[in-house]
């Protein structure tokens, strides 16, 4: 998998206006710009935080493209989508 290109673009759409109107206006050619396969570009351009927080993007990582997406006001739609610290230890052995 192409770990670093998610967090690339990621960072990227974050921290760059013009990667993040790129990304608003057109994800998927946004998105092939980046060395993603195929399941990590969909989780991406659909913006499954869920799935990319349990693929080990940091949650900090992901909220800033979140709100660079879906902007500010959505924090706490965030917050209710991506699993708790709390529930990760949890599942830990031992």
């Amino acid at each position: 998998m192409s770990y670093g290109s998610v967090e690339q673009i990621l960072y990227d759409v974050s921290t760059s206006r013009s990667h993040r109107e790129a990304f608003r206006q057109n994800p998927e050619e946004a998105s092939g710009k980046y060395a993603l396969t195929d399941a990590e570009r969909e989780m991406v351009v659909a913006v499954q935080v869920e799935d990319l927080f349990k693929y080990g993007i940091n949650p900090m990582l992901l909220m800033g493209f979140w709100t660079s997406v879906r902007g500010p006001q959505s924090i706490p739609e965030y917050l209710d989508r991506v699993p708790k610290l709390e529930s990760r230890l949890e599942a830990l052995p031992g």
